[in-house]
């Protein structure tokens, strides 16, 4: 299968890689004690260290194959879609997962960022898959 990628396309590749290093940006910035939505005075705050301690893995996931999407696309290769519809998938699951949580706990009241990130992560993810499918599903009509 040959990919077909469009103007459209590369720049999707490129918003691959800013939302690869807004992450890698943010994990840096949660251990540096930059980035934490609530302090230690509250008590959710243990619970809430718990439950985002349990991220950097999956997301480092992501990251990974929003990389190797991009990458994938700029070279014209095939693989830039299963990666990117991969990492669409990892993002949208990551989003609810953050969602589910936070409103569990009512945690979108302590930083407005949370609820814009989980906007963006499922969105963003819900988009790689929709583009990514129409461009494998044009392939094989050929």
């Amino acid at each position: 299968m040959k990919a077909i990628y469009n103007q459209m396309d590369q720049r999707l590749a490129l918003l691959e890689v800013i939302g690869g290093l807004t992450i890698i940006l943010f994990w840096i910035g949660w251990f540096l004690d930059i980035l934490k939505s609530i302090g230690p005075s509250n008590p959710l705050y243990e619970t809430y260290v718990a439950f985002e301690k349990a991220f950097p893995l999956p997301d480092a996931w992501v990251v990974l194959l929003l990389f190797i999407s991009a990458y994938g696309i700029w070279q014209q290769k095939s693989y830039g879609l299963f990666t990117g519809i991969a990492a669409g998938g990892g993002l949208v699951f990551l989003g609810l997962i953050d969602t589910s949580f936070y409103l569990q706990h009512n945690l979108y009241q302590y930083d407005v960022l949370l609820l814009p990130i989980n906007i963006a992560c499922i969105g963003g993810g819900l988009l790689l898959i929709a583009r990514f499918g129409i461009i494998i599903k044009e392939s094989f009509m050929q």
